[in-house]
């Protein structure tokens, strides 16, 4: 797996947020922790650091909440899957799905993420998330549906991003193979290209 940009960026900033304290009298230095600890603290620290969600405060929001518990409501019974075919929701996911298949910068920040994931899980090669949404409870649909009301891809990637980082824990050193939160990281197998039949002359 390659390395990525998001990893350098995400380490100068963690470096960057530590405090130096006054110096009072000369400490020790530490014993150098083992590469394999500092490998698996490096990953968390960047997967803690790269999943934060950057949601801006809006008033807008409240209106995106009232909306999605409002088609909540409207649907008991219906899993979040479900919601995202409903008359209300479709219609703006598609839109919001076509911003983001248009934004390289936020795909690769999703990419970026899975990567991390999938470095905490052990699995090499090209990885993709698998989201299942179908278990999420009110308060995480809710979330989910505002992001895709919004319309807009960096809420969505924020989502996606938040439920990636909740799940990494679970995934690492809980050794599931799904998080709680429906979230797995799977081996991306593309299927072999389809050859075109040869031209008749």
């Amino acid at each position: 797996m390659k390395t990525s940009p998001l990893l350098i960026i995400v380490a100068v900033a963690l470096a960057a947020c530590g405090k130096t304290p006054e110096a009072t009298k000369p400490v020790a230095a530490p014993a150098a922790p083992k590469p394999a600890a500092v490998a698996d603290t490096r990953i968390e620290a960047e997967i803690s650091s790269a999943l934060t969600p950057e949601t801006p405060a809006n008033p807008g929001n409240n209106a995106l909440k009232d909306a999605a518990d409002d088609i909540i409501a409207n649907y008991p019974g219906k899993t979040a899957t479900e919601l995202l075919a409903t008359p209300e929701v479709k219609d703006k996911l598609a839109v919001a799905m076509k911003k983001l298949s248009a934004d390289p910068v936020l795909l690769k920040r999703v990419n970026s993420t899975v990567d991390l994931a999938a470095q905490l899980t052990g699995i090499d090669g090209a990885v993709k998330l698998d989201l299942d949404m179908k278990g999420y409870d009110q308060a995480r649909t809710s979330r989910m549906l505002q992001s895709v009301l919004s319309e807009d891809p960096q809420r969505i990637v924020n989502f996606l991003v938040g439920e990636i980082g909740e799940a990494a824990p679970d995934l690492s050193y809980g050794g599931q193979d799904r998080a709680p939160n429906g979230v797995a990281i799977v081996p991306n197998t593309l299927p072999a290209p389809v050859a075109a039949p040869p031209a008749e002359e």
